[in-house]
């Protein structure tokens, strides 16, 4: 790097988000066959007295990632998030609109739905949550029960997001037992859009490199059924280029870190309705100087990533 290249600011790190860790809690209300904690480094079945973010520490990550150019916080977990204390998990939308200009949650959606937190939502979207993003495995409902292990209510789910103005994502995880082929993916980007649902973002089961626990069902499970998504992603790179039997599918300009994003208008019940399809490589952490996310974990420091507490940014 060059001084040149530093003074201009070359060598400046950016963020596109920031990954909010609500709670150190790892049990979770559904049991996801591919499930991404359970393969986390660190993770454990036994679970000691929970830990959430404070206030103080929060706020510098808040600013961090606001300095690094970040757009948008999402509240996650290494279990499903919604499980927290409703006035907890408002505190942490507040917090973050006073920083980032939008906020996510990753949620499976089952305590959405039904019982005490079936109003979780508008009190979130209240507080200031602005995109909602449900862990969906098929719209298949034999076929979804099977993988996350419990029964989503998925039409409900999204249209009661919608109709509180939120921005709707699905995320599909690709894998022999479930969506496994390109058809496979299209119809479920057809049935989620069909459905109002605005984006769909495509991910394959993640198996770190420096997870060494052998025995570990969901690693041996993600060993026997991962599907790399590259091949899936260049497969609708060509179909996005032929001039007819498209599908519908255009292809887009490309996400910071070159990953490309395609569209498809036009297609649907709704002539006037279109989706926003990407992919979500496990290698894709960080690129170079660009961080997709800053994980902020209730510790009170910032990570580059999920899998290495070493990669500590403050």
């Amino acid at each position: 790097m060059t001084p040149d290249q530093i003074s201009s600011g070359e060598s400046r790190p950016w963020a596109l988000s920031c990954s909010i860790q609500v709670s150190t809690r790892t049990k979770c209300n559904g049991y996801c066959k591919f499930c991404i904690a359970a393969t986390t480094p660190g993770a454990s079945s036994y679970e000691t007295a929970l830990k959430f973010c404070s206030e103080d520490r929060l706020r510098v990550g808040l600013n961090y990632a606001r300095n690094l150019g970040a757009s948008h916080a999402i509240l996650t977990s290494k279990a499903e998030p919604t499980q927290e204390d409703s006035f907890y998990l408002c505190w942490l939308v507040k917090m973050s609109r006073q920083y980032l200009p939008l906020v996510d949650m990753h949620t499976n959606g089952f305590l959405l739905t039904r019982g005490s937190k079936s109003d979780l939502l508008s009190r979130l979207t209240e507080a200031g949550l602005t995109m909602v993003t449900f862990s969906i495995a098929s719209f298949d409902k034999d076929k979804n029960k099977n993988l996350m292990g419990l029964e989503q209510n998925t039409e409900e789910l999204i249209a009661k997001a919608l109709e509180l103005g939120l921005l709707v994502r699905c995320s599909l995880v690709v894998n022999k037992s479930g969506e496994a082929s390109g058809d496979d993916v299209l119809n479920y980007i057809y049935q989620a859009a069909n459905l109002g649902v605005h984006m769909v973002v495509i991910r394959e089961v993640w198996i770190p490199d420096t997870f060494m626990d052998t025995s570990n069902k969901v690693l041996i499970w993600n060993r026997e059924n991962q599907i790399p998504i590259s091949p899936l992603q260049d497969k609708f790179m060509a179909i996005s280029k032929r001039t007819s039997h498209s599908y519908g599918l255009r292809l887009r300009d490309p996400l910071p870190w070159g990953t490309p994003v395609f569209t498809i208008d036009g297609y649907f019940d709704d002539p006037s309705h279109g989706i926003n399809i990407t992919f979500a490589r496990c290698d894709e952490a960080s690129v170079g100087r660009i961080f997709k996310s800053i994980v902020h974990t209730p510790d009170g420091h910032g990570y580059r990533n999920w899998d290495s507490k070493g990669d500590i940014l403050y």
